[in-house]
Parts: C-alpha cells; sequence; structure tokens
C-alpha cells in the first residue's frame, strides 16, 4: 500500500466511477482499476461494488476511504513544510474565519500580514464555523479562525483574543438613555434581534441571554442587516465590538452601550491540524491577531491571559 493507490481510492470514492476518477488522477482506467484490485487483494476485503452504472463503497470502504482521505491531507502537510524551508516564493496560507469576524478583522490583518510573510499568500474563505472546521479536515483550509469552545480534539487551538459584547438599540430606546452599564440579565428578551440559524453568534448571544426567548424572533442573515434593523428600531441585539467600532462611520440612528461586569464577550481561536499549526506562517498569523487594537480586543495567549468559552 501505498500513497499513490490510496490516491487513486479517494478519486473512486469521490467520483463513483472508474472513468472520472482515472481522469482526475491522469492516468487510464485500466491502470487505476487494477492499482484499486490489488488494495483490495492487499488488504483482504472489498472496497468497492459496482451497482447499475454506478462504483459504490462498501461499509469497510467507505471508513478506509476517509482514513485514506486523512493521510492525504498529512502528506500534503508534510509537503508543505519541506517547501517552506526550500522554496517559499511557491507557499500560500489558506485561512478561513466566520462572516461575523471577517469584515472587521480581515483587512487589518491582510495588511500586517504582508509585513510578516512577504513570500506567502494570504487566502481568505470567509464561511459559518461548521463548514470551516469540515474545511480543514479536507485539507481545504490550513487555519481557520472561530469561536471557543472547538470540541473537535484532532485540532490544536492557539487562543488569539477577546471581543466583548455591546448592546445596539435604536438611538430612542429606553435602554439608550439609562445611565451607566446595563446589566446583561436586564436586557429583555422580547424584541431581541438574531443572527439567523447556522451562525455563531446567534448562539453566543442566547448563551448570554440565559433566558428563552419570548415570541417570534426577528432574524438577520448578516451583521449589516443586523445593524440596519437596530437602527430604524425593530428591536435591540448584542454586537462584538468590533461590529461597531472604527473604522465604521457612526450611525446617529443607532446607540452603543457597554455591559456591567463580568462583560459578556467571546474569546476567539486559530486552529489546524497538528502539523499546519506549526509553519512559521501560522505562527506569523497568531502574532498578528494578538496584536489588534486593544480599544477593541483584548490578546489572548499572552502573560496575564486566560481563556474561557464565549458568554460571562
Amino acid at each position: 500500500m501505498n500513497l499513490r493507490d490510496l490516491r487513486y481510492f479517494v478519486a473512486l470514492a469521490e467520483e463513483h466511477h472508474f472513468g472520472r476518477a482515472a481522469a482526475s488522477c491522469g492516468v487510464s482506467q485500466p491502470t487505476l482499476s487494477t492499482q484499486i484490485h490489488r488494495l483490495e487483494d492487499e488488504l483482504g476485503v472489498t472496497l468497492a461494488v459496482r451497482v447499475g452504472r454506478r462504483i459504490d463503497l462498501t461499509p469497510v470502504g467507505e471508513r478506509i476511504a476517509q482514513a485514506a482521505r486523512d493521510i492525504m491531507v498529512l502528506a500534503d502537510d508534510i509537503r508543505t513544510m519541506a517547501r517552506e524551508e526550500s522554496d517559499r516564493m511557491t507557499l500560500q496560507l489558506r485561512v478561513g474565519v466566520f462572516p461575523t469576524l471577517g469584515p472587521f478583522v480581515l483587512p487589518r490583518v491582510i495588511a500586517q500580514f504582508d509585513q510578516h510573510e512577504r513570500d506567502v499568500n494570504i487566502h481568505i474563505v470567509e464561511e459559518r464555523t461548521a463548514q470551516l472546521l469540515d474545511a480543514i479536515h479536507d485539507g481545504q483550509l490550513d487555519v481557520a479562525v472561530v469561536a471557543a469552545p472547538v470540541t473537535d480534539d484532532s485540532l490544536v487551538t492557539i487562543p488569539v483574543f477577546r471581543e466583548e459584547f455591546l448592546l445596539a438599540t435604536a438611538a430612542d430606546d429606553e435602554l439608550a438613555r439609562v445611565d451607566g452599564p446595563i446589566d446583561p440579565h436586564d436586557v429583555p428578551t422580547e424584541g431581541l434581534i438574531l443572527m439567523s440559524e447556522g451562525h455563531c453568534l446567534r448562539d453566543q448571544v442566547l448563551d448570554v441571554c440565559s433566558r428563552p426567548l419570548s415570541g417570534d424572533t426577528l432574524t438577520a442573515g448578516s451583521l449589516d442587516t443586523l445593524r440596519e434593523l437596530v437602527s430604524v428600531g425593530a428591536g435591540r441585539t448584542l454586537m462584538p465590538r468590533s461590529a461597531i467600532t472604527a473604522p465604521l462611520h457612526a450611525d446617529p440612528r443607532l446607540a452603543v452601550r457597554e455591559f456591567t461586569h463580568p462583560r459578556p464577550h467571546r474569546d476567539i481561536v486559530a486552529c489546524g491540524r497538528a502539523a499546519t499549526m506549526s509553519r512559521p506562517a501560522v505562527q506569523s498569523l497568531v502574532t498578528i491577531l494578538r496584536q489588534l487594537p486593544t480599544d477593541v480586543v483584548e490578546p489572548l495567549g499572552v502573560a496575564g491571559a486566560s481563556l474561557c468559552s464565549h458568554g460571562m
């Protein structure tokens, strides 16, 4: 068994067709078919069966295909580490970030990354957290910047910064006129606007509220929509500080209020496969994330900082 045979089998698992799998590997169909049968003989199990015009994997074939994918991803990580020593000009760092963080953090990160790692091209993917973690496992991403906790023990996580939540209301809302910081438990759940299902910010806000929502809840698919709904008086929400601070222009229709201590927050981590997280380019990314403006976020993973889940 070798990497070539595993690559052929992974291609067959993806295509469910010998001809298409062979084409994706750049070999003839007889070559790929022969190697798959030799792999079956070596392992002593049937990996794939023909069902009509389609090739389906057996139950054990499915499990072996997933293990083979993991091996191929690890092999790519090894090649990347080797290239990092011999030919940095060919390198790229594929970074994933979730949508309620990306627009406000990435411009600063990209500008700084060019100064730290001039020979590494940074490529950004913006997706929801679940999709980012899947992409890490599939080898489509090198590192993801997500909110803690990351419950996948197969990934290495590095804390980078903490970001507080603020209360956002319309300027004429009664809570906008209250003196001093607001206790998060005093914010009514009635009229609370949330991100739509699948966004981690929705779960973070619900975790902070810790009370059942009352009635129908208005939802938004983006932070821009969320902010606009609040501005026109459709309700209140909790927003991360980075989403409503400079360089955004102040909106006179929007009022922003601090919370009392302990202030609700979310902790952000960089996570990825163990081999990838040791790369110098990833370490540079971590350093940059920890050096974001301290009037927006608090660095984690440095002296005196401690990591916890989002919330209180």
